[in-house]
């Protein structure tokens, strides 16, 4: 996919310009009404994705819990699970916006190419929204799916708290902000 970085109205039409190869390619699928009634599952998903990385981060934290698993105190590995699942929070709740609009993808790129067409350009939308959505919310779920996939296949990347705490952070709004839409 072509670099998105180019302002906010190009990454938009960069994002729609994806989601039409993406559609023919059958990655996105729309008028699924099968996919409308699993929303609320894949945000309950969402949901508990969030948790376990709730309780992640107090492992991280404590040198305590992890010496009682068994886990020595200065284990690494917790960092690259932690942005894994806060990713992948993030990810189903985007999964549950789509899904809502009846629209099944079958890759994570579709998921946020069909999370910016339909939420971030939707003129329904309040225009505060559309602007956070543009400039914040699509920067978090494409910035923690890269993050993600390196952390997930790349042996050689090491992450800080810092690094994986901010995935949880911005999962944390991401999460909370599509909740907010489907919930209302």
């Amino acid at each position: 996919m072509r670099s998105l970085n180019n302002g906010s109205g190009g990454k938009l039409k960069a994002y729609s310009d994806e989601y039409k190869r993406l559609k023919e390619e059958k990655e996105i699928m729309e008028s699924s009404f099968d996919e409308a009634r699993k929303s609320g599952k894949y945000l309950q998903r969402a949901k508990d994705d969030y948790l376990l990385a709730s309780a992640v981060k107090k492992l991280i934290e404590s040198p305590e819990l992890k010496l009682g698993i068994g886990l020595p105190e200065n284990y690494k590995n917790l960092y690259h699970w932690f942005i894994i699942i806060s990713y992948y929070s993030m990810h189903h709740a985007a999964t549950a916006a789509i899904a809502r609009k009846k629209i099944k993808c079958s890759s994570h790129i579709a998921t946020i190419a069909s999370l910016a067409k339909h939420y971030a350009t939707d003129e329904e939308l309040e225009f505060d929204f559309v602007k956070t959505l543009r400039h914040v919310y699509i920067s978090y779920i494409e910035s923690g799916r890269q993050t993600r996939r390196h952390a997930q296949y790349d042996v050689d990347a090491e992450y800080t708290k810092q690094e994986s705490h901010q995935v949880f952070e911005d999962a944390g709004k991401f999460v909370s902000r599509i909740r907010q839409i489907l919930e209302d």
